[in-house]
């Protein structure tokens, strides 16, 4: 674990201009990242959402400002990402996995080049009509979390007709550092468009997850490749690692 102190700094983010509806900045996160190759990012993602709390189905208009405790400015060039997604959440009480109702999820992400520094950051977004929104985040501390290796991944069909994916699961976490474990599933048509994602939570002790043969069967239809991945999370959300994502064929999944 360890922390790493930088100056103070103010990002200016601009973005493309759109139309329609009135956004208002709803969350953003400050993030320490590592990936399996070794490299590291530290990046900014926030979200913005209109008066019916829907986020935007293109690139929207508007300024967003953060500042980090204590003064520079730094230009970035966020990028926007949506899609339609599913979250799917474990309960350890009754082991049995959860799955929400399908809804369209859109973000924007850009890297900070400077180092992070503990202490609350805010983001203050003014969209295209001029109206200002704030947030805050409060970014704890650097941790070197594990990284699970991709080499342990194994994938299969069982006799239900369920895919089954398994992996290693991390013993190097101090007990004080609170975690958990996002695993993502992109499904993509045959002109490779990104089709939906399926977002699933669990407790970083367990190894597994599986799609039902029900979900599978309207899955596949929408999805001729498949694209699967994992990161281990602090559950401030300050800490990330990520695996190296891997490329599966559809016809893998059929039993």
């Amino acid at each position: 674990m360890k922390k790493v102190i930088a100056a103070l700094f103010v990002i200016y983010v601009f973005f493309p201009l759109s139309a329609h509806a009135t956004y208002r900045l709803n969350s953003f996160a400050v993030q320490s990242r590592v990936f399996e190759n070794g490299t590291r990012s530290n990046t900014i993602g926030f979200e913005c959402r209109d008066a019916n709390n829907r986020c935007p189905l293109t690139d929207v208009a508007g300024t967003a400002i953060l500042t980090d405790p204590n003064g520079k400015m730094i230009k970035l060039d966020p990028v926007y990402s949506g899609s339609m997604e599913t979250d799917v959440t474990y309960d350890a009480v009754n082991g049995q996995w959860k799955w929400d109702a399908p809804y369209y999820y859109a973000n924007y992400a850009a890297n900070i080049t400077d180092q992070l520094i503990t202490g609350t950051y805010h983001l203050k977004y003014t969209d295209k009509d001029g109206e200002v929104s704030e947030e805050k985040f409060e970014f704890k501390q650097v941790v070197d979390l594990p990284v699970i290796p991709t080499i342990s991944y194994r994938l299969h069909i069982n006799q239900a007709g369920d895919l089954i994916w398994e992996w290693q699961t991390p013993d190097n976490i101090l007990p004080t550092i609170q975690t958990s474990i996002r695993a993502w599933v992109d499904y993509f048509d045959e002109h490779q468009k990104l089709s939906g994602k399926i977002w699933v939570t669990i407790p970083t002790h367990m190894g597994y997850f599986s799609i039902p043969r029900t979900t599978l069967e309207q899955i596949l239809p929408k999805g001729k490749t498949f694209e699967l991945g994992i990161h281990i999370r602090t559950n401030d959300n300050c800490n990330r690692s990520y695996s190296t994502s891997i490329m599966q064929y559809a016809n893998k999944f059929l039993k």
